[in-house]
């Protein structure tokens, strides 16, 4: 079996994290019972042998044990965390941890204990060593970055599962990128230092861009890879985004920090220099901003000596640094202010990491600065309202994106506000604001004429608000824009059945059913199966709907659209009673309800039982 588990940083407040042994045994140790409880967790591939959890908790130590000759491979990852400086309190919890783990080896075997350690702290395990190993023999395996083979594969293969396609040359021109460092000396003399290895943190930028460009673009078929050059946008985000963070945890200054880390950590001839760690300070600032820029890998650590040395990360790292402090050779040269765009680039790449509170003081930033461009403005206020809809807060959502559209708009960026407005409709659209939602995406559509999205969504606003044929018109604009699209095919399908054009309803609800599954995902299947039965019914295929329609009632009791075609369905072939039922059903369902049109249909049907006949 493989349990691969971390042992989470632990503070003073934590120490009633462990859990409760059995009575007579000692409170399981903090750090043992973050292990356990990540071993434990839902990936794992087979249970955790119980041998293993009851060392751990101190649970019949002493007496003799037998155990399963089966293999088993304990990881875990993040080893250095554990390592870290602690309270005295801590530390005495954190030798009674080794113990335990060496103890399990002891007891077990067949026991494979596998530490996954940065480099750097390997002098504050060394201690431990002979604890750990039991008197067993101890492994070391660098973990090196991958070859360009390896990165290739790593950029290809997730795209290829995400339904993108990347090109061979793309990928190759981003591996030279990422490869490459084009550096100057003092003299401003260009050189180019090349790696044959790429950083797995460059490859995890470039994929988060990929995948944040993909998704923006829904409709297309291949997308690609940040272009040549493009990766230091990239770099220049993320650094701005862990020196920002940092310096505020340090109350220092980001701009300052990272005019700091050019003139201190880049040779006059453009190369990386190391510096040695001083006491409380190292070359100036606080050991402990080092050590967790470390930790962000815009530093690296390694022992020398039995001193630490910090340089940067990598050699990729010269140029993004250089570009963004000209001045970096000289002496005394004053700090410059991160730019709004920087602090842009770092918010998106926050939010890519989950990272919300990093993600609201970068966009603060931006809108702090009164002097940054429009363009920056209104792409941090179009992210803040995405965020704002994500978390429900509608209104504010709908008020940050019509702002971010009159920015657009003055620029003049009229695509940009189209898209921005459009945004702001579908909020009043969520929020049943029909006439506001109908009027903010025509404006989207006069500056978006061919956007199938805008088009299908303004026929949804007509449609809700009773204008069917009209609705009807746009989702065959929409088809004409994008003829595989899913949504427009099952709006036009739904409204041609309202509308009593069967025929030419089943044949879009045919088209449908063809599409690629992944394509039919943001369509309500049951309510296109309840039509395209109702559909059956009255072009005489009777048998076929019931049993459709009998099937579809099973998965969507409380559907008012497909209770109301049920309904109908019944009525076709005659049965009154059960068509009856299903409309007072109708009535009353609300996920979803039926629109205010479709609720008066049925109320004249309820209300004139001779329509019944």
């Amino acid at each position: 079996m493989l349990a691969l588990g971390r042992v989470r940083p632990l503070a003073d407040g934590d120490l009633g994290m462990g859990t409760v042994a059995p009575a007579g045994s000692p409170q399981v140790n903090p750090f043992a019972a973050a292990l356990l409880r990540s071993w434990s967790g839902p990936g794992d591939a087979a249970p955790l042998p119980p041998m293993l959890r009851d060392v751990l908790s101190g649970v019949g130590r002493g007496r003799p044990v037998a155990c399963s000759q089966r293999p088993v491979l304990a990881a875990v990852d993040q080893f250095e965390e554990l390592l870290a400086p602690h309270s005295p309190r801590l530390e005495v919890l954190r030798e009674q941890f080794m113990t335990l783990l060496g103890a399990a080896v002891t007891a077990m075997p067949n026991l494979r204990l596998l530490l996954i350690i940065r480099q750097g702290s390997l002098a504050e395990l060394a201690p431990y060593e002979s604890i750990l190993a039991a008197g067993g023999e101890i492994t070391r395996v660098r973990v090196d970055p991958p070859d360009r083979g390896a990165a290739a594969l790593a950029l290809a293969e997730p795209a290829r599962r995400a339904g993108g396609n990347l090109s061979p040359e793309v990928i190759d021109a981003c591996l030279d990128d990422l490869t490459t460092s084009r550096v100057t000396d003092v003299a401003g003399a260009p050189s180019v230092l090349t790696s044959d290895t790429v950083q797995p943190l460059f490859l995890h930028l470039v994929m988060a861009a990929f995948e944040r460009e993909r998704a923006g673009h829904a409709e297309a078929v291949v997308a690609e890879l940040p272009a040549w050059g493009a990766t230091d946008v990239l770099l220049a985000a993320y650094l701005t985004q862990a020196i920002a963070q940092e310096a505020r945890h340090y109350d220092l200054d980001a701009g300052e920090v990272r005019h700091w880390l050019a003139q201190t950590f880049i040779t006059e001839r453009g190369r990386r220099a190391g510096v040695d760690e001083g006491l409380a300070t190292t070359a100036g600032m606080p050991t402990a901003l080092l050590v967790a820029l470390a930790e962000r890998y815009v530093l690296v650590v390694e022992w020398r000596a039995g001193a630490r040395r910090f340089e940067l990360f990598d050699d990729r790292l010269i140029p993004v640094l250089q570009a963004a402090v000209p001045t970096w050779s000289i002496a005394g040269a004053a700090a410059t202010e991160i730019s709004a765009a920087d602090h842009l680039h770092a918010a998106l790449i926050s939010r890519v990491d989950g990272d919300d509170v990093a993600v609201r003081l970068h966009t603060g930033e931006v809108l702090r600065q009164q002097a940054a461009d429009p363009r920056v403005r209104a792409q941090t206020l179009v992210l803040l309202a995405d965020i704002d809809s994500e978390r429900g807060h509608l209104e504010q959502a709908r008020a940050g994106y019509q702002d971010a559209a009159q920015l657009y708009e003055s620029l003049p960026d009229v695509e940009a506000s189209g898209r921005a407005l459009a945004e702001a409709a579908r909020l009043l659209l969520r929020t049943g604001r029909l006439g506001s939602a109908v009027a903010e995406l025509q404006a989207a559509a006069t500056r978006l004429p061919a956007d199938a999205n805008i088009q299908i969504d303004l026929g949804r606003a007509l449609w809700y608000s009773g204008q069917r044929w009209a609705a009807t018109a746009l989702f065959s604009t929409a088809l004409a824009l994008a003829p595989r699209s899913a949504a427009a095919l099952a709006g036009r399908g739904l409204l041609r059945v309202e509308l009593g054009d069967d025929v030419a309803a089943l044949e879009d609800l045919n088209r449908l059913d063809r599409l690629n599954p992944q394509a039919q995902q943001a369509v309500p299947a049951p309510e296109t199966r309840a039509a395209r039965a109702l559909a059956m019914a009255r072009l005489g295929q009777p048998a076929a709907a019931s049993a459709e329609t009998t099937a579809v009632l099973d998965d969507a009791a409380d559907n008012g659209p497909v209770l109301w075609h049920a309904a109908e369905v019944f009525r076709v072939i005659g049965d009154d009673t059960r068509a009856e039922d299903l409309l007072r059903r109708a009535v009353e369902a609300r996920e979803p309800a039926l629109l205010p049109h479709q609720r008066r249909e049925v109320d004249r049907l309820l209300g004139h039982p001779g329509a019944m006949a």
